[in-house]
């Protein structure tokens, strides 16, 4: 007799536990409508690791609820009841649905798991604005999933996870998402550049042109396509390829004297002295404080001068005549070096090379009082 009055006041009171959870999930959605998120927080909790009611839908769908109202809120009283209440939220509706066998809530839970979407991607508009862009590549990347599940592309959403993750050198998630929104023919000039950075950066030169190629397939007036491939071009000595690209944004942008100055430079290494020179001077004209321009062009006339003039020294003894003309020719070189040497020494006063390549040419050229200073400058 005691041990069935023992059994059935266990049973009573196991019974009384189950309707005690379940009365906790209508009181969370009791508090919950008069906003105590507090109360309602404190009643849901249990509820989803409690045997009777940790899988039905409805407690899954409220817990939700509650989470996602504690990440909304506007009360600093509630604000700091949990750490990372959407998560929790969005995992729970994931949760709900997976139980919601007759389809009860899953409308409902539907729209609030599409405004679980749009919170990622204001945390993620949030963190990139701070320059946190781990933090940002996981959340867009989060939003984007979650549209992703409920049969929706957000674009804009996997475009600035790709971003992120580019900024935050997690390349190879930048590539996936990159790449996700080429297969969706989304079109954004950034693709193509940070694609072909990604892929420069790893040492795959020819994958980072032809991203560029095809980026330029699409934007064929985009200038910053062109001067991608521009320095690939130069960094990897591909130097008819470059110039092509060169003169093609030269064309687009004849007020850019880095461009002339690039491509000058090209002409220069090649041996088509002319025309670099016009290149060097047509940036001088643009920007006459530019010292490279400057110091390049004063070294190209002083170089031919110094070989003429080792030309010059070559030359038979009885050749009298033509080693005159020769060296003549060579000191007019030197003179024509000088004025830009000499800017570029204004420029930059104290770049050794520019001092040293103005005192043979002071010493050449016998202008003692110029030498004496050049001289002193260097010793200091």
């Amino acid at each position: 007799m005691k041990k069935s009055i023992i059994l059935l006041i266990a049973a009573i009171l196991s019974s009384g536990f189950m309707m005690a959870q379940t009365k906790n999930v209508v009181s969370a959605f009791n508090y919950l409508r008069k906003d105590k998120l507090d109360k309602a927080k404190e009643a849901i909790d249990p509820a989803i690791t409690n045997e009777k009611t940790k899988d039905d839908a409805k407690t899954w769908f409220y817990y939700g609820n509650v989470y996602l109202s504690l990440q909304l809120t506007e009360e600093e009283e509630y604000k700091g009841l949990d750490d990372n209440p959407l998560d929790k939220a969005y995992e729970a509706y994931m949760t709900a649905l997976k139980l919601d066998d007759k389809k009860q809530y899953t409308d409902e839970i539907n729209d609030r798991v599409q405004v679980t979407a749009e919170q990622y991607f204001n945390r993620g508009v949030v963190a990139y604005g701070e320059q946190k862009y781990e933090k940002s590549a996981e959340a867009f990347a989060k939003s984007a999933n979650v549209n992703k599940n409920l049969g929706r592309i957000d674009s804009a959403a996997y475009l600035y996870a790709a971003q992120s993750a580019y900024f935050a050198e997690q390349f190879d998630e930048a590539k996936e998402n990159f790449n996700i929104l080429l297969d969706m023919q989304y079109q954004d000039v950034s693709i193509y550049r940070m694609l072909s950075d990604i892929n420069k950066s790893t040492g795959d030169t020819t994958a980072a042109i032809n991203i560029l190629l095809e980026g330029r397939k699409q934007f064929p007036d985009d200038f910053n396509l062109i001067i991608d491939a521009a320095n690939i071009y130069l960094a990897t000595n591909q130097s008819e390829e470059a110039l092509d690209v060169l003169n093609l944004a030269i064309e687009r942008d004849k007020t850019n004297a880095t461009l002339y100055f690039a491509a000058g430079t090209i002409y220069d290494k090649t041996g088509m002295l002319d025309e670099a020179a016009d290149m060097y001077l047509d940036a001088i004209e643009i920007d006459p404080e530019y010292f490279d321009a400057n110091y390049n062009l004063g070294a190209l006339y002083y170089n031919r001068a110094a070989e003429i003039i080792t030309k010059a020294g070559d030359l038979p003894l009885n050749a009298v005549d033509e080693y005159d003309t020769m060296l003549a020719e060579g000191n007019d070189m030197m003179k024509k070096a000088l004025p830009y040497l000499e800017k570029a020494d204004a420029i930059q006063p104290a770049d050794a090379i520019t001092l040293e390549t103005l005192k043979q040419i002071y010493t050449r050229l016998n202008m003692m009082e110029k030498l004496k200073a050049i001289n002193e400058r260097i010793e200091k």
